[in-house]
């Protein structure tokens, strides 16, 4: 079309191509500028949708938080004396207090000391028997640790860690000038880790076994610690454990006792952190909802300012049907409007946290009950406010829910619409190329005529004179 074009309106000076291009504009501006507009209209809610199902997805997510118990099984944990006290997720545990009469002990012998590490203390093969338990005449295990003539005390305690690794320990003290003791210790706390050592073969050095005495043998043979139980009392009660560390007294409880004679009283209270933490994220997931939702249904007359679901009829709906949701009344005559959550007139939701505090401070349990569902007191099932909105929430972000639906009719739409403009701009193309055909036809006809009548009017003007 643009080489028949180019010279139009050469012959009549009439049919040019400005008037072609005028005309199409005009039918384009009638036409596809319409369409166009649809489609950028369409672009932008398509935009608008996939915000609008996000900020539902974050907002359900916030829901769904609330909804699961297990967000109240968390316990605040305040110890005032010495003992480290863990309270497990979900652990059903009161206040309680721990007295620590004595500490469980691991088992510390010192054998007697020699002049070196390298000394010879063995003239002969033998054994190195260590009996572990409280009652040495009915030990819990026998370990006998083989030794060889002419061993060092570097020697032995090699061999000890060798033979005896998993039981007990072994390492040279130097004590004084010329005074190096091999120190066993028992691996484990407890009685039953009481460590009896003797040479059943007779050929160790006798210095190893000569007993302690201050006064004529300050170097010698030494139970450094006996090893003991740990001996405490769990709110008054009277206990015992071969460790420190105690994780069987309450399921769910664990508990290190530090200090002996210490008093530890241990304050168990709901954890009301995380829970007033989630409560708070609901809220501003909310109101990024409706704040969203009122900016793209907005339709003010004073400025003209129009939201891109202005006439959409489902978009405002989803602002009614969550806020009823959030302040209708349960079965109990119960809502989340009695736990801090408040709603101005415009809509904003706000959330005064020490309210839901005081509530989960005086019935924890009422607080779980209402906000996550269970059993109550007589045995019916609760359905939880927390339940219930996120079940309404899956209504609209589940698997082929209605914003699902929602987006793919806008697809559909945008779709069907670059069709149409796809269609019109096709059709208008045609008719002008038509039409440029004809009026490079129209133009050459009256090229013609005009030559003919300047013809004529030589003729006419030569006859004239």
């Amino acid at each position: 079309m643009g080489s028949s074009i180019s010279s139009l309106g050469i012959g009549s000076g009439v049919l040019t191509a400005d008037v072609i291009d005028q005309l199409k504009e005009a039918d384009e501006s009638r036409i596809i500028k319409p369409i166009e507009n649809k489609i950028t209209v369409n672009n932008q809610q398509q935009d608008a949708q996939e915000l609008l199902t996000s900020l539902m997805k974050t907002f359900k997510a916030s829901a769904s938080a609330l909804s699961y118990s297990t967000i109240f099984d968390n316990k605040s944990v305040d110890v005032s004396g010495k003992a480290d006290v863990e309270i497990d997720a979900g652990a059903n545990v009161e206040s309680f207090t721990l007295e620590t009469t004595t500490l469980a002990k691991k088992d510390i012998t010192k054998l007697g000391a020699v002049a070196s590490k390298t000394t010879n203390i063995a003239s002969g093969d033998g054994t190195l028997e260590v009996k572990i338990g409280s009652d040495p005449a009915n030990p819990d295990k026998t370990i006998n640790i083989a030794y060889t003539s002419g061993m060092t005390l570097n020697d032995l305690s090699q061999a000890v860690t060798d033979q005896a690794g998993d039981d007990m320990s072994a390492s040279i003290l130097q004590t004084g000038d010329g005074e190096f003791s091999l120190i066993l210790t028992s691996k484990e706390t407890g009685e039953n880790q009481a460590l009896s050592i003797s040479d059943t073969s007779g050929n160790l050095d006798s210095a190893l076994f000569n007993a302690y005495d201050e006064n004529t043998n300050p170097t010698g043979y030494q139970k450094v610690q006996e090893a003991t139980d740990a001996e405490f009392k769990y709110n008054g009660i009277s206990m015992t454990r071969s460790s420190n560390d105690i994780d069987d007294l309450v399921l769910g409880v664990n508990i290190t006792l530090k200090e002996e004679g210490d008093v530890s009283a241990v304050d168990v209270s709901q954890d009301t952190e995380e829970i007033t933490g989630e409560m708070q994220q609901f809220v501003d997931s909310y109101n990024s909802l409706m704040t969203n939702i009122h900016d793209m249904t907005l339709k003010n007359k004073e400025t003209g300012a129009e939201g891109v679901f202005n006439s959409n009829t489902f978009v405002k709906s989803i602002r009614q049907d969550l806020t009823k949701a959030i302040t209708d009344l349960n079965e109990d005559g119960n809502s989340l409007l009695n736990y801090g959550i408040d709603l101005d007139r415009s809509g904003t939701m706000s959330f005064d946290k020490s309210v839901l505090e005081t509530k989960l401070q005086d019935d924890p349990d009422a607080v779980k009950l209402f906000f996550a569902g269970g059993t109550d007191s007589n045995s019916n099932e609760k359905t939880g406010v927390f339940e219930t909105i996120d079940e309404k929430l899956k209504g609209y972000t589940g698997y082929n829910k209605l914003l699902s639906t929602f987006e793919s009719d806008l697809e559909t739409e945008g779709k069907n619409l670059s069709k149409t403009h796809l269609s019109a701009t096709e059709s208008l193309n045609a008719r002008y190329e038509i039409m440029t055909k004809r009026f490079t036809a129209y133009d050459g006809m009256i090229s013609r005529i005009n030559a003919q009548f300047s013809s004529l009017q030589m003729m006419i003007n030569a006859d004239s004179e």
